[in-house]
């Protein structure tokens, strides 16, 4: 298998637009015969080593960054020459065509005078037609509390995949979800959020939809995705939206919006949207995620009304267990966001605090936007206040290169808590010396039970078709009853 991509995504609508409009633009070389690309991969992967998409993605580092790029950087001359200079060139153009748009003619100007490949105009082009078909947010409110409810959609004895930040149509996506569908039979496969660069319509098809179809072109389990921040760089010219609608069309049971509660007899996955407030490209690196009021009622009408519709004959606590998705984290050891000092938070809390009240009815919240596989220690949001379990599963497709990120010295730390968040002892992904493995979990379901296995994926050697042999983490969540049903049976003196 052809070397791992040097792919780099960033946390910014702008520069991820930028990054399609790159990666789209070489694509339509490749087929004129302008360009060679990266043979052997797929997805993002074919253009990201490609010199053009590695001078993209060095200028946004700079522009993001300027203290880190040379000190004595000369200025930019009128007629530019090298790809780098060219790459400084049009990402300073992208960026001011949202924030300063006074700049735009005269460093358009200095391209068109400049010796700058003619590929460079072509993308700005493309990136110019986003931008025109809309920035605006799409968001959809409930009319009535008991919408987007998809009760009775998996049996009481199940099986849910979880991937995480997996849609990026690249090799390594392929075959974590070949082994998924080579060991396992879930009912349902959900999606923690973020195809990637920025969730146009045809980046939702080519890196998320087409891979799924392949894997499983008969009898699909049903699919959810949930809204990460990438799915909304696109503005109303992202494909999200039209993406859910059209799941699970064969079943008749279409992803109804971008929070919703899937449900059997025992259990409810409650996904949330966390995605539509982290948009904005001036607090790309440290905004603090949130939910609407709106939505925060309804997810709370959905925890503690957890019995609605239950089958009492098959389930007599006539209770559910529930475990909370979401694509943001509810912490972290690197930071969730910046408080208003602009200090890192280990976490967040507009997500902790609305739910607090009823952290004792979730069993587990699972998420993603991190890259990595976290199975946390317990953790506290203040004395006498346990945060749910909570795992990070966000490490399905992209490369993140050894080594680790530390935590940051000034992570802001609630006062119950003398340490940042800490994985579970012998829980850390493995890797190759170069890049960390990818992960997923499996989810089982077996009426009032509940597990969930992690495994890693070492996709160095592997093949699409050619899924590596299963590699769990020797570790496993696992409960005999949902607190609901415990709480339950506590109150009646059961």
């Amino acid at each position: 298998m052809p070397a791992t991509p040097n792919l780099i995504t960033f946390r910014d609508p702008a520069f991820s637009l930028w990054q399609s409009a790159v990666h789209s633009t070489l694509l339509k070389y490749q087929a004129q015969g302008k360009v060679t690309l990266t043979p052997g991969h797929s997805g993002l992967g074919v253009t990201a080593d490609h010199p053009y998409m590695a001078a993209t993605v060095q200028a946004i580092q700079q522009k993001q960054n300027p203290a880190a790029a040379s000190a004595a950087a000369a200025p930019r001359a009128t007629v530019v020459g090298t790809v780098l200079d060219c790459a400084k060139l049009v990402v300073e153009i992208a960026w001011d065509e949202i924030f300063d748009r006074a700049k735009v003619p005269a460093l358009k100007n200095e391209l068109s005078f400049s010796t700058c490949d003619p590929f460079w105009a072509e993308c700005l082009v493309e990136y110019e037609a986003y931008l025109a078909s809309g920035q605006s947010q799409p968001y959809t409110v409930y009319t009535d509390l008991s919408d987007y409810v998809l009760p009775n959609c998996f049996p009481d004895a199940a099986q849910i995949a979880i991937i995480g930040d997996w849609g990026t149509g690249m090799n390594d996506a392929l075959i974590l979800l070949q082994q998924i569908a080579a060991n396992f039979a879930p009912d349902v496969l959900i999606h923690l959020g973020d195809i990637y660069y920025s969730g146009l319509p045809s980046e939702d098809t080519g890196h998320f939809s087409a891979l799924i179809a392949q894997v499983w072109p008969e009898n699909p389990p049903l699919v959810f995705t949930l809204d990460g921040n990438h799915d909304r760089y696109a503005g109303a010219a992202g494909g999200y939206y039209s993406l859910i609608s059209g799941l699970n069309q064969a079943s008749g049971l279409p992803q109804p919006n971008s929070y919703f509660a899937l449900r059997n007899n025992f259990w409810q996955f409650v996904a949330m949207d966390t995605g539509y407030h982290d948009v904005n490209p001036f607090t790309v690196n440290t905004n603090l995620t949130y939910l609407e009021q709106t939505e925060i009622a309804w997810h709370l009408d959905k925890i503690q009304n957890n019995g609605l519709g239950v089958d009492t004959s098959a389930n007599p606590s006539g209770v559910r267990g529930t475990v909370v998705l979401s694509h943001h984290q509810l912490i972290s050891a690197a930071g969730v966001g910046d408080n208003s000092s602009g200090q890192p938070l280990a976490v967040n809390p507009n997500l902790a605090s609305p739910f607090a009240g009823v952290f004792n009815l979730i069993d587990f919240w699972l998420w993603g936007h991190e890259h990595d596989l976290r199975i946390f220690a317990p953790y506290t949001m203040g004395p006498g206040q346990p945060l749910p379990p909570g795992r990070c599963i966000g490490a399905s497709a992209v490369p993140i290169f050894t080594p680790e990120t530390p935590s940051p010295a000034n992570l802001v730390l609630p006062t119950s808590e003398t340490g940042p968040p800490q994985v579970v002892a012998g829980t850390a992904l493995g890797d190759n010396k170069t890049v960390f493995n990818h992960a997923y979990a499996v989810v089982s379901v077996a009426y009032a039970s509940l597990s969930i296995d992690y495994y890693q994926v070492d996709s160095t050697n592997a093949t699409p078709g050619n899924p590596p042999a299963l590699t769990p983490l020797p570790y496993q969540d696992s409960v005999a009853g949902p607190n609901a049903a415990n709480i339950a049976a506590a109150q009646s003196g059961g």
